[in-house]
């Protein structure tokens, strides 16, 4: 997600430093004022945010309006959806929770009349959905469901006496009132920070939202794969997070803090310092318990410091001829000390972040093989049509093969640093069984997976979490959360923290790239001619494409060619 303006950031140990010190069916239309709309501050991440106030039900309202008021009232977050609880009877008005499901929706919703009196079904065009912890699943185009109301006369008007907790939004209204905040746990080192995306209300107390979403864990697929300095079932003593001049006081219960080290405590501040200081009004946070501050002891040794969003560097690896070579600013670099590797026709190289490790796949695919300047080639696994190689930031090099006879299904490779593959028979999670791996590309922290896979003659883009044993050595993958793309995927690199490119393929076979961001909507860029691969290093503008004949650099949204004659470019990872 973008970054919060205001220079650059300090490097996280700084920070603790500083803490130390139709007839009878209506279609509803989604477009024009709804109610009225004000900007608000403080207590939020938007400094201009927009405040919705849709109109509560009309006198002797008809229960299609009823119904019709209720959704448009969607919109209206405030003092917890009070204008869409008047639209109820008193009585659900009491128990119905509105953030249990946010439901986005595209086209105009239809409110249908059903046989049963006073019965009703509201049709929608599902684009995604939001869970109450924030978490936003996007829907298969052309997904719809049907939503049953039941309406009773309260006094002598009609309201809504039967209807799911949650409300709907439309996909053009959402974005104006939710917005997307990375909340971030360690990796399983306490290297890196691994963002998890959520989407939030925009209004007073996010700041309280977003502790409180911390402290719940992560999403589904990270479970296991990173890790919290909170112990489990951790809350605030009160559910709310004050911020006065930038500085956001954190309140817990003392049991927060029984048998707690310093090193347990200093990491404790670190993680909220990492989630609260993205929103505008915080520049700070003290962490108090029963409203005293938490005594944080000298700054332990064991203390590492924390990456946020890992560069990869501009020089990628390349394959130039039948050799290797790096590359950088539209020039060939030859890697010195590196052996001959001709006689492996290579393809797909990766290369660790500091460039003193290679990974390559021989001409057929069948061997993954591993040198770097200095060393010898070494064969290290063998499998049929194997994905390129990633090497990730604990130096565990990942391939997935094919399985072999025509079946379905795919095998996952993890080389550690000693060029042995323990070939760990859980590695290759359940879900994976009757899927073929396509692309592989682990995360710049460690903790994630980026997959395309075929499945049933379609391809998915899948992200995963990688669990670790406590000295690294990759368990297995969890199960994925899915990138919906509107065409088949052929590729796809990181090309930041959360934002992948892909390669989308056509209906006229053309290959377009695409962003895929959870933060935002999926931006298609420009298709190039003969474009069939992709390299990503930081952020979308260091986006390349590959083509028969030369790699082209994103410039705006447009291609500029970067150098002729190489072909598989990778940047580290």
């Amino acid at each position: 997600m973008a970054k919060k303006p205001g220079g650059a950031r300090l490097p996280v140990v700084l920070l603790l430093a500083a803490v130390l010190v139709l007839a009878g069916c209506s279609s509803i239309p989604t477009v024009g004022p709804v109610g009225t709309a004000t900007a608000s501050a403080g207590g939020s991440a938007l400094s201009n945010q927009l405040s919705y106030s849709p109109p509560g039900p009309a006198e002797d309202a008809g229960p299609q309006e009823i119904i019709e008021g209720f959704i448009t009232a969607g919109v209206g977050a405030g003092e917890d959806y009070s204008a869409a609880r008047e639209f109820l009877t008193s009585e659900l008005a009491a128990s119905w929770v509105p953030s249990e499901r946010i439901v986005i929706y595209g086209a105009d919703p239809n409110v249908v009349p059903l046989p049963e009196p006073n019965a009703f079904q509201i049709q929608l065009e599902v684009v995604a959905s939001v869970n109450a912890k924030g978490i936003r699943t996007e829907s298969a185009p052309g997904t719809t469901e049907s939503i049953q109301v039941r309406l009773a006369q309260d006094g002598d008007q009609w309201r809504i006496s039967g209807i799911p907790n949650g409300v709907m939004i439309s996909d053009v209204t959402f974005p104006t009132v939710f917005q997307a905040h990375n909340l971030y746990f360690y990796s399983s080192t306490y290297r890196y920070w691994v963002p998890d995306t959520r989407w939030f209300v925009q209004r007073s107390g996010m700041a309280a939202s977003v502790v409180n979403a911390m402290l719940a864990g992560p999403a589904p697929y990270l479970q296991g794969a990173v890790t919290s300095a909170f112990p489990a079932e951790t809350s605030l003593a009160r559910d709310a997070v004050p911020v006065v001049s930038g500085v956001a006081s954190v309140d817990f219960s003392a049991e927060v803090l029984e048998d707690s080290s310093d090193l347990n405590r200093q990491q404790m501040t670190l993680q909220l310092e990492q989630n609260l200081r993205q929103l505008n009004n915080v520049n700070s946070v003290r962490m108090t318990v029963n409203q005293r501050p938490v005594d944080l002891g000298p700054e332990s040794s064991e203390l590492v410091p924390v990456q946020d969003d890992p560069s990869v560097g501009k020089t990628q690896v390349a394959v130039s001829g039948e050799n290797l070579t790096f590359f950088r600013d539209r020039q060939a670099l030859p890697i010195e000390d590196l052996p001959d590797v001709t006689e492996f026709d290579p393809r797909d190289p990766a290369a660790s972040v500091d460039l003193s490790t290679i990974a390559f796949l021989s001409g057929d695919r069948s061997t993954l093989l591993v040198t770097g300047p200095g060393k010898d080639v070494a064969p290290v696994a063998t499998g049929k049509g194997l994905s390129g190689p990633s090497i990730d930031p604990e130096g565990w090099i990942w391939s997935a093969s094919n399985a072999e006879g025509g079946e379905s299904g795919s095998k996952l490779i993890a080389v550690g640093r000693d060029l042995r593959n323990p070939n760990q028979a859980g590695l290759t999670p359940s879900w994976l069984a009757d899927m073929s791996v396509r692309e592989l590309r682990i995360s710049r922290d460690g903790a994630r997976a980026l997959l395309v896979v075929e499945q049933d003659g379609a391809s998915r883009v899948l992200l995963s979490g990688v669990v670790r044993s406590s000295d690294g050595t990759p368990q297995t993958l969890t199960t994925p959360l899915e990138l919906w793309t509107d065409e088949p995927v052929t590729t796809a690199v990181w090309v930041g923290e959360s934002s992948v490119a892909a390669l989308q393929k056509g209906q006229d076979e053309t290959l377009t790239p695409v962003i895929l961001d959870p933060t935002d909507e999926n931006r298609v860029l420009a298709p190039w001619e003969g474009s069939f691969g992709l390299s990503g290093g930081d952020g979308e503008d260091d986006l390349f494409v590959q083509t028969a004949d030369a790699v082209y650099k994103k410039l705006g949204n447009g291609w500029i060619k970067e150098i002729d004659g190489l072909r598989d470019p990778a940047f580290p990872g």
